[in-house]
């Protein structure tokens, strides 16, 4: 048996909100990927070709 408290707390907390099921949780927007943080360029290879002590 819940106390008077419980009782006014759920009342006063209460919000009717429409259910909706899972397919529904989904966005409708569309993304694009974001740009090569490297511009397509080998990284890797440069800075050892840079470093090389040559």
């Amino acid at each position: 048996m819940a106390s008077e408290a419980q009782r006014d707390l759920e009342q006063r907390v209460h919000v009717d909100l429409p259910r909706i099921t899972v397919d529904q949780m989904t966005t409708g927007q569309d993304t694009e990927p974001p740009p090569d943080p490297t511009g397509g360029r080998d990284v890797e290879t440069e800075f050892m070709i840079r470093h090389i002590g040559w």
